[in-house]
C-alpha cells in the first residue's frame, strides 16, 4: 500500500508507514451493501476533510478457524497513511459534527475492534503493487526466539529479501508491527506477503514443496516461532488522488 503515501515512503524506499487495522462483524441484520454505503461516505469525508488515505480489504479464504475455534472477524479494513494524517483523522473524526454522525452510523451497522501498527517494506514490484486492485495476501504471525535480537531479525529478512528477484511468484512482503490495541494478537509481528491472484499463491507454495521449506525450517528453528500461513482475498477500495 505504501506505494499511495509519498509521506510514508514510496515501495522500495524502506520508509515505514502507519496502518490501522479494523476487524469487523456485521451486526445483525446488516449487510456488506450497507456497509459500503458508509465507506463510500467515509472515503468522501476523508476528501472533503484533507485526510485521504489507502483504504484496503480483507476477506479470509484459507483461515485458522475451525468448528472449535471460529473466526472472530467477517473481514478487516485497512486504512494506510502517514502518522500525521491519521492523527489528524480521528480529531475531525471524533471532533466534528458530520464525522460524528458517520462514527455513530458505524457502530449501528457493524462491530469493529481497531488496531494500529507499522508497516515496514522488504521487498516489492512498486509497478505491480501500484496498479494490482485485486490480489491475495497471506499473514503469518510470528514472535522472536529468546536469544535473538530485533537487529539480527532484521538483517535476517534483509538477507532473505536480497535474494528475491523477478522470477518470484509474490509481488510484495512486508512486516506488520503491532502498536496500539495489541495485547491479544497472535504474535509480535506478521509477514505480509502479497500475491497477484491464487495461481500465483500455490506456485509459492509449490516452491515450498519443491527445497523453498528449507529456508523456512531454518527461520522457525533459529530466528522465530510462527503461527503458519493464513491467507486472505484483498482489494484496494480507494487510492489517494493526490
Amino acid at each position: 500500500y505504501a506505494d499511495d503515501h509519498a509521506a510514508s515512503g514510496q515501495a522500495g524506499s524502506q520508509a515505514p508507514f502507519n496502518l490501522q487495522a479494523n476487524l469487523c462483524v456485521l451486526n445483525p441484520g446488516k449487510t456488506m451493501v450497507q456497509y459500503d454505503r458508509l465507506v463510500n461516505d467515509y472515503l468522501e469525508w476523508s476528501v472533503t476533510n484533507d485526510v485521504e488515505v489507502t483504504f484496503v480489504r480483507h476477506v479470509p479464504v484459507y483461515s485458522h478457524a475451525d468448528a472449535e475455534n471460529p473466526r472472530s472477524y467477517d473481514f478487516i479494513d485497512f486504512l494506510a497513511a502517514d502518522y500525521s494524517t491519521m492523527g489528524r483523522s480521528w480529531d475531525k473524526w471524533l471532533g466534528t459534527a458530520d464525522g460524528q454522525k458517520l462514527n455513530e452510523k458505524w457502530g449501528q451497522l457493524a462491530n469493529c475492534n481497531v488496531k494500529q501498527g507499522t508497516v515496514y517494506f522488504q521487498w516489492g514490484d512498486v509497478a505491480a503493487l501500484s496498479e494490482d486492485d485485486d490480489r491475495v495476501v497471506t499473514w503469518n504471525w510470528c514472535t522472536r526466539k529468546e536469544g535473538v535480537s530485533p537487529d539480527q531479525l532484521m538483517a535476517k529478512h534483509q538477507s532473505f529479501a536480497a535474494g528475491l528477484g523477478d522470477k518470484e511468484p509474490g509481488i510484495g512482503w512486508y512486516i506488520f508491527v503491532p502498536r496500539i490495541g495489541a495485547a491479544n494478537l497472535p504474535g509480535q509481528f506478521a509477514h505480509v506477503s502479497v500475491y497477484p491472484d491464487f495461481e500465483a499463491l500455490m506456485t509459492g507454495q509449490q516452491h515450498l514443496t519443491e527445497g523453498g521449506w528449507r529456508d523456512r525450517h531454518d527461520y522457525y528453528t533459529s530466528y522465530a516461532d510462527c503461527r503458519g500461513e493464513s491467507a486472505m482475498v484483498e482489494t484496494i477500495m480507494r487510492r489517494p488522488s493526490n
